[in-house]
């Protein structure tokens, strides 16, 4: 089957399918060459996916502040989010320079201090130490960003999955990166709210040929991979 094919009937297959499933035939089979990369392209990719994860955060948050400021009194909702209102938080990230396009987020409020955030339409935005093309970012279905306030100790968990692709100029890739369940991460963000991250957790990403590689996050939310791999 000639690639075309190959992604005309992949595409299908995401089209028609309600669960992770189908994005994880797509990543297996055409996904990212992870073999192919050095530690420092892996560096790259890793920081990328864990700060639009940053920034999507500090957007929904952004939302629910206008959001409360309407209603007050609002107990268990959703909530739209257009990316477009939002394009120069991509400042929040500290060790990737963002280009955000458009998208649309819908946060659940899952209970008084728990969010769930995921998408109606991809996040598109270009981060040019990874791609010359649009990224794409999709949280639907199983996937989502989950965000848990505990207001005794003032800290803010965080735990995601998503899948991505990239429509560079070359090889239009797909990867899927999900937190570490053992080791979620903490959102921080600074005094003058000038910059966010996430903190001391673990995630993984997925390419082509079931092939994987993890990290960690230092305190100030920059990528560290393991000595050994």
């Amino acid at each position: 089957m000639k690639k075309w094919s190959v992604l005309a009937f992949l595409s299908a297959l995401l089209m028609g399918c309600g669960s992770n499933d189908a994005e994880d035939v797509v990543v297996d089979t055409i996904g990212l060459n992870i073999d192919g990369l050095s530690n420092q392209e892996k560096q790259r990719y890793a920081q990328v996916s864990t700060d639009i994860n940053t920034v999507i955060i500090y957007i929904a948050g952004q939302c629910f502040d206008a959001e409360s400021e309407r209603n007050p009194d609002m107990e268990l909702i959703d909530f739209n989010c257009n990316i477009a209102n939002y394009k120069d938080s991509a400042s929040q990230a500290q060790y990737t320079n963002l280009s955000l396009n458009s998208g649309e987020l819908v946060v659940t409020r899952t209970a008084k201090s728990a969010f769930k955030i995921q998408t109606k339409d991809n996040v598109k935005f270009h981060a040019a130490s990874i791609s010359d093309g649009t990224l794409n970012y999709r949280l639907e279905d199983d996937n989502a960003i989950h965000f848990t306030e505990n207001e005794a100790t003032d800290t803010h968990t965080v735990t995601f999955r998503g899948f991505f692709r990239d429509d560079k100029t070359l090889n239009v890739a797909y990867w899927t990166v999900e937190s570490i369940s053992s080791s979620p991460f903490s959102y921080e963000e600074d005094t003058n709210n000038q910059h966010s991250w996430l903190a001391g957790g673990s995630a993984k990403l997925s390419g082509k040929d079931s092939k994987t590689f993890d990290w960690t996050t230092s305190t100030t939310g920059q990528v560290v991979l393991p000595l050994t791999e």
